[in-house]
Formats: C-alpha cells, sequence, structure tokens
C-alpha cells in the first residue's frame, strides 16, 4: 500500500508539471489616500494616478479579432477595499442595452465582470459583475473556472452611468468580499515599494448584448479549459491587511398557515412568530465559520411538479441560503461530463418527515397535524483554503423530532412520531497539485442512534498536457441504516478525456455501484445499481462559416449490465448542435436504444425485455437578445411494438419593458401503447398480482402542463417575483400481462391503476434590500392537488376543477439585518 500511495502522489505531481504557466499581462493597482468620490463617471482626479489597461480581445463571436468597441479598465485600492474603474465605450450609445432585474440574476443587457484570484492558486476566484443598470452579480469559480458557484454573496457596492462616450462602472470591492493571507505577497526591498506586495491573477470581461460580443482582457481560448492560470495579474497592492470576516444576520419572521377544510382534515389556522441568528466568521485568514441558531430554513420559492412514473425519487434543488451557499465544497466525484456521486444532498436535512405519507394514509382517523418539514435545531459549516491548496468543508447539523396528531371516531386524539431526533455530519478535504486534485469525503446520518449510517470515497482529477487530457475518478463505499441485512455497498468510476483541442474530442467512462449501493440516508441516489461504460467523440468547429457561427456533433455508445450479467442499457446517442449567424441556436439529436432488460433496479421483479426504441429531438432558440425570444423543443419517440410519443414544449420570454420579464411555458405530450410496467400511485411501486409477479401493460399518457414566471423589477433592490404552474397529467393501462419467471407476458385480468391528477403551484416574493446585505422578504405561496382515477375526464373539466380544489396556503413576513466588519 505505501507503494501504491507513492505511485498516487508521484503521478499527481507529474501532473502538476504538465500544466503550462499564465499570462505575463499586468495591470498596476494605485494606492488611493483619502475619500474616492464614486458617481459611477471615474470623475475623481485620482483615478488618473492609475495606467489603464484597454487590450481586449473578442471570445464570441469571433474569437480571437479585435473588438468593436473600446474599453478601459484602472484599479486603485486603499486599507480597506480595491477600486475597479471601467469605462466602456460605445460608438452607439443609445443602443447600449439596460435591463433591471433583480441581484444575482443575469439579464440581456450590456455589463462588466470582474474576476480576481485573490488565493493566488491558479484554481480558484471571486466574480463581481455589474449591468449598466447597476444590478449586482456575484459568484465563486473553482476548479479552474469549469466551477461557477452563484450561491456567493458578498456585500459590496458599484455605481454606474451612462454618457455620451458609452457607459462607465466603478467598483468597490472590500476586502472582506474576498479571501487572502500575507503568504499571497511578496517582500519587496525596493525603497519605492517597502513592505509585503500582492500580486493576485486578475482577468476582466465585457458583453455588448446588441451584438452579442464578448470582450476579454486575456483570451482564454474556448478549445482550452484551463481559465484561471491563464489570466493576467494585478500588481502594486501592498501594505494592506486581512480584515477581520466578521459578520452577523439576525432575523425576526412570522408565518400565517392557512388550510381549507376537507373530509380527511379540519380547517387549519395557524400564526407563528420566529427569531434567531446567523452568524459569518473568519477564524482565521483562510477558514470560515458559518452558524445558524435557531434557523430559519423554509425556502422561499416552490418546488416545480414534476409527472414522476418510476420507481425513484424525484430530485429536487437547493434553494436554502445555508445551504446553498459553498455547496460546491461538498460535490463528490465530478468528472468533465459534470455527473457528480451525490454522497451528501443537503435536502435530507429538514426533509418532508419520513413517515408523513404513512400517516396521512391511515383509514379512520382525522389528521389534524402533520409537519411538512423536520425542524432544524442548529447547523454549523465551516469552509476554506489554505495557500497549499488544502481545501477543507466540515458541516454538521441537528434536526428534531416530529409528532402528527390524528383523532378517532371517537374524537380521542393521540400522537404518532413522523421523524426521529437526527444528527448530520460532512466531512470533505481536497488537495490541489498544480492544476490536479485528489480529495476525500465522509458522511454521517444517525436517525437512529442504534443504527447510524456511514459514507465515505476518495476522488481525483487529474490534468496532462496543459489541461488537454484528464483522467477522473472516484471510489466510495456506503453502509446504510435501510438495510440490517446487507448494509455495505460500494462505487466507483474512471473517465479520461480529451477536454482541449481544436476541433476533435473524446471521452472514455466506466463505473459500477454494487446491488446494495445505498446512499440515501444524507445522499441522493436514483438509478439502477449496474455497472458499464460509455464512449464519446465529438467534432466541434468554433469558427465561422456561411450561416454557421459554431457547431459541433457527437456520438455516444453506451452500455451497462447488472450483476447477473444480463443487459440493461445498449444505446447510441448522435447530436448535433448549431450557433447560427442570426444567433439563433439548434439542437438536432437521434437516440436509439437497443432490447435491453429491466429488472429488481427498476421495480421488476423477474426480467422484462425492452423493446427496440428510437427517439428524435429537435430544439431551437432565437435570438435571445429580442424583446421576445422564444425556445421550442419537440421529441418524437415510437418502438418495434407499436409505441408512439409526441411531445412539445414551447417557452417564450417576454421583456415589454426594462424592468419586467414574463416566461410563459407550455407543454404538450401524448403517448400510446407505450408497454411498460403499471405503476401504483398508492405505493409507487411497479403493482404485481396475487402471486408477487410484475404487472405489465400498454399505457396511453396524456399530459398538459402550463406555467408562467415573471419579474417586476421597480430598483435594483426591490423586485416582485412570481411563479404559478399547473400539470394535468393523465393516463390509462390496458392488455395487463403478468412477467412470468421465464421472461414470458401472460395475460391477466384488467386492473385499476389509470389516473387523472393535477398539481396547481403558486409563488409570489416580494424581496427588498434595503440595506446593503439586509432583506425584506414577503412571500405567499399556495397548492392544489388531486388525484382520480377516471382516465376518460378530459382537460378542460380539470382545469376548471382546478380551482375549485382545497388549498393550503402560507404567508411569510421575514426581516433581517447585516452587519459586519
Amino acid at each position: 500500500m505505501r507503494h501504491a500511495g507513492g505511485f498516487l502522489l508521484a503521478t499527481f505531481i507529474c501532473a502538476s508539471t504538465l500544466v503550462a504557466g499564465n499570462s505575463s499581462k499586468v495591470i498596476r493597482a494605485v494606492r488611493c489616500d483619502g475619500q474616492l468620490a464614486q458617481d459611477g463617471l471615474l470623475h475623481d482626479w485620482r483615478w488618473q494616478a492609475a495606467t489603464p489597461v484597454s487590450d481586449f480581445t473578442q471570445y464570441y463571436p469571433d474569437e480571437g479579432a479585435a473588438p468593436t468597441e473600446h474599453t478601459s479598465v484602472r484599479i486603485l485600492f486603499d486599507d480597506n477595499a480595491l477600486y475597479v474603474g471601467v469605462i466602456c465605450y460605445d460608438s452607439d450609445p443609445r443602443g447600449i442595452v439596460s435591463q433591471l432585474t433583480r441581484r444575482d440574476r443575469t439579464a440581456e443587457a450590456d455589463r462588466f465582470t470582474v474576476q480576481i484570484d485573490s488565493y493566488h492558486d491558479h484554481q480558484t476566484a471571486f466574480v463581481f459583475s455589474t449591468s449598466v443598470a447597476g444590478v449586482q452579480s456575484d459568484g465563486f469559480l473553482a476548479q479552474d473556472g469549469t466551477i461557477y458557484d452563484l450561491s456567493y454573496d458578498a456585500v459590496w457596492q458599484v455605481n454606474t452611468a451612462r454618457h455620451s462616450e458609452g457607459w462607465s462602472a466603478e467598483f468597490v470591492i472590500p476586502y472582506n468580499a474576498i479571501r487572502f493571507s500575507p503568504q499571497n505577497s511578496q517582500q519587496r526591498t525596493d525603497s519605492s515599494l517597502r513592505g509585503q506586495q500582492y500580486e493576485w491573477g486578475i482577468n476582466f470581461r465585457r458583453y455588448i448584448s446588441r451584438k452579442r460580443e464578448t470582450d476579454e482582457w486575456v483570451l482564454v481560448p474556448s478549445s482550452e479549459r484551463l481559465l484561471i492560470d491563464k489570466w493576467g495579474h494585478v500588481d502594486g497592492i501592498e501594505r494592506i491587511a486581512p480584515p477581520l470576516h466578521l459578520s452577523i444576520v439576525p432575523y425576526v419572521s412570522a408565518t400565517a398557515e392557512f388550510a381549507t377544510e376537507t373530509s380527511y382534515r379540519p380547517r387549519k389556522s395557524d400564526l407563528s412568530e420566529n427569531a434567531g441568528l446567523d452568524f459569518k466568521y473568519g477564524i482565521s485568514r483562510n477558514f470560515t465559520l458559518d452558524a445558524a441558531i435557531n434557523p430559519d430554513f423554509g425556502q422561499v420559492e416552490v418546488d416545480q411538479s414534476i409527472l414522476n412514473l418510476t420507481v425513484f425519487e424525484t430530485l429536487y434543488p437547493e434553494k436554502r441560503p445555508f445551504f446553498v451557499e459553498g455547496s460546491q465544497m461538498f460535490e463528490f466525484g465530478n468528472a468533465v461530463d459534470n455527473t457528480p456521486l451525490n454522497l451528501f444532498y443537503s435536502r435530507r436535512i429538514g426533509q418532508i418527515p419520513l413517515y408523513s405519507s404513512y400517516v396521512a394514509s391511515l383509514p379512520d382517523v382525522t389528521v389534524e397535524e402533520n409537519p411538512r418539514a423536520t425542524t432544524i435545531l442548529g447547523a454549523l459549516k465551516m469552509t476554506g483554503q489554505t495557500e497549499s491548496g488544502f481545501s477543507l468543508g466540515l458541516l454538521a447539523s441537528a434536526t428534531d423530532e416530529e409528532n402528527a396528531v390524528v383523532r378517532d371516531h371517537a374524537g380521542v386524539k393521540s400522537t404518532i412520531r413522523t421523524e426521529p431526533r437526527g444528527t448530520y455530519n460532512i466531512l470533505r478535504v481536497k488537495q490541489q497539485f498544480g492544476s490536479s486534485r485528489l480529495g476525500g469525503i465522509a458522511t454521517v446520518a444517525a436517525r437512529n442512534a442504534t443504527f447510524p449510517a456511514f459514507s465515505g470515497g476518495i476522488d481525483w482529477n487529474l490534468r496532462f498536457e496543459d489541461g488537454a487530457y484528464t483522467l477522473d475518478g472516484y471510489l466510495a463505499g456506503v453502509h446504510s441504516s435501510s438495510s440490517r441485512r446487507n448494509p455495505d455497498g460500494s462505487a466507483g468510476r474512471l473517465l479520461f478525456s480529451r477536454i482541449a483541442a481544436e476541433h476533435w474530442y473524446y471521452t472514455l467512462s466506466y463505473n459500477f455501484f454494487s446491488a446494495n449501493f445505498n446512499p440515501n440516508d444524507l445522499g441522493y441516489f436514483a438509478q439502477p445499481r449496474y455497472h458499464g461504460g460509455y464512449v464519446q467523440l465529438l467534432y466541434r468547429e468554433n469558427k465561422a462559416s456561411g450561416w454557421l457561427r459554431r457547431y459541433s456533433l457527437s456520438v455516444v455508445p453506451e452500455t451497462r449490465w447488472n450483476w447477473d450479467d444480463a443487459r440493461t442499457h445498449a444505446q447510441i446517442d448522435a447530436t448535433f448542435s448549431a450557433d447560427w449567424t442570426n444567433f439563433w441556436r439548434s439542437t438536432l439529436r437521434f437516440v436509439l436504444n437497443d432490447r435491453a432488460y429491466d429488472d429488481a433496479q427498476r421495480g421488476i421483479n423477474g426480467l422484462y425485455l425492452r423493446p427496440v426504441s428510437y427517439g428524435l429531438q429537435a430544439s431551437l432558440i432565437t435570438d435571445e437578445r429580442k424583446p421576445v425570444n422564444i425556445s421550442l423543443t419537440t421529441d418524437f419517440k415510437f418502438d418495434e411494438k407499436r409505441k408512439s410519443s409526441i411531445g412539445t414544449l414551447v417557452g417564450v420570454t417576454v421583456r415589454p419593458t426594462s424592468w419586467i420579464e414574463l416566461t410563459p411555458l407550455f407543454y404538450l405530450e401524448k403517448t400510446t401503447n407505450e408497454e411498460t410496467g403499471v405503476f401504483d400511485f398508492a405505493t409507487r411501486r411497479i403493482a404485481a398480482d396475487t402471486l408477487g409477479r410484475s404487472l405489465i401493460a400498454d399505457r396511453d399518457l396524456a399530459d398538459i402542463e402550463f406555467a408562467m414566471r415573471g419579474i417586476f423589477t421597480f430598483t435594483r433592490t426591490l423586485s416582485l417575483q412570481f411563479y404559478t404552474q399547473m400539470l394535468l397529467p393523465r393516463g390509462q393501462y390496458k392488455n395487463y400481462r403478468s412477467l412470468a419467471a421465464t421472461g414470458q407476458l401472460i395475460p391477466y385480468p384488467s386492473q385499476d391503476y389509470d389516473f387523472n391528477t393535477i398539481s396547481f403551484q403558486s409563488n409570489v416574493l416580494l424581496r427588498w434590500e434595503y440595506l446593503p446585505g439586509s432583506t425584506l422578504y414577503l412571500v405567499w405561496t399556495q397548492s392544489r392537488d388531486d388525484f382520480i382515477d377516471d382516465y376518460t375526464i378530459d382537460f378542460g373539466p380539470r382545469f376548471r376543477d382546478a380551482f375549485k380544489l382545497p388549498h393550503d396556503d402560507a404567508l411569510l413576513l421575514k426581516v433581517s439585518y447585516w452587519w459586519g466588519v
């Protein structure tokens, strides 16, 4: 083992030495004494002391060409902040596009971005961006710019102004908005530069909306993957000290919940108040501690409803700020194809109580209380990175016991425990070796003190030949609390890919998941536990030719087997994507699935042989610079057993003014004669006959979805956004058969597993950042759901029924105040 470890370390060191150096471009920062006048116009005379840089290059649409407009950038600094001043000259100032939207939401507008590698590790960077309207956006780049984490939120300021020469902006980036330490500096002996002088990586990016043009100070070609390593530098910053990094955000909230009376529950009206504290402290120059005392972890945006007719759990994105911020630190096993292994799924913490659905289904009782979320008692998180490239992430949280209250026909009330007390702990470490990385993770989830669940693993990303090649992979193991007989499982992956080239790219990947691999106590895994892999061959052309601006063609054969050597997946995927000179984009995709088996991993008792199937998908996105742009996707699917399916998704983005954006969406799907397992909504499993054999039938499915998303931005700190969605799927099963042990389908009497459902969700959010970092939220949510087993009722009546259904409403007012040094 010692020799193997030495070989692995030597491989990492060798990989890191094969990465080339960075750009020689330098911008010099000049110290600014006294209060700098900030009006967005750079009128303060001290700006003239800084030497500007203006040698930008086009990244898009004509990569490597000279920009069509001139840009000038200067940098000042003092003991507290970095000041970046930019003048975006424009030959047609009236053509500058300005769109008002809320913070951290990218609008189709002219904008300028500052990217700072203050760790100077050539792997990570802080990002600060503004639009012409002064709308701020910030984030954090990781893994040499290949991962962009928008959850990072700092307190900083920017002022913008439009004028006859174009527009300009003044960034004020306090040092507590970035991370650095004295080790990032160099001792200077020059008498004019006494003390330690810092050298940070830096790059600038300008976007000109009407031309769809992106210009960069240091151009990193689209054919390369190592981004931050190629950036330029800012020097001249001296005699500054890293700040304390302390912020405290107390909050108060009030929630009113209402539920209409139904046959199975009484009318509900409840008012609750809460108060708590979020705390962030830089415990060292490199590490930050986040703590939440009596946290309010209720999310303010509703989840999108999804029709799921599989035995696998639906994955929902995290929306709670405490868990969103820094979430990239806890990702495990992520490779260049962006398919991580989710050993940590933060929505397990504070999830719907495990047995709440069981209580809701109990006969002969009235459910008076049934908590919809588990109470989080507290949470701690520590993240950071040292100068040597060592990253550490720790997260610990505790949740309370939850109980439902039911009343029987005699009026006697009783409580049923739906969720035990729980603790959750995650440790994540990473070590950079140049542009390569080695990491490890360990998790513990203890809802039951007698049978805690564990998971752990190591992962790696090795870069070779100046980042042109990568060798990625992971090995992981779990000990699950849900299986006492076979609690242990394992998983692994190895991927080799050429990721930087002028035209030709390729990937070879193999992974496996043992039959008992189950990380879902604290992770998320919702796919069959098979082994297999794929090969991808990709050709990409980035130079314009005729009507085409860019295009790519890829072919991906993929095959997988279960652990009894039955082939469970055999697919060939061919995709052509194109960017056109009118800035439209289109994709054409063809998929062939050969015969393969469904087994117990997909809820089938035995082996069911799926037929050969074909799919064709075409999508088109019109010019997103326009006030109205359209996204259209159409799917055609059919197989050798008479299945036919068509699905169409139409989305429209409308910007009638500079402060309103509306996005209606319509989806229609019609499928007939799809031979498949019969899905039982009551158990969320494949139905079985009286002998336990899986039921197979021909399914007809019709689905209509309406959705509307919108935002009204009154000022850059005050916005109103809304989202509403109605999902109306219905399906019927016919020609029932049961699956024999031999794989033969035996005729079976018709059953009643038809479905006709309604899901109607609405959410309105008023957000006011009344002071930097301090926010007021006013949120209203409503949900209506219904299920019947009559397929024959058409969409029209069901649409009208949706507005008559019982509903759950919640009104939340939350005010937080940021204080920091």
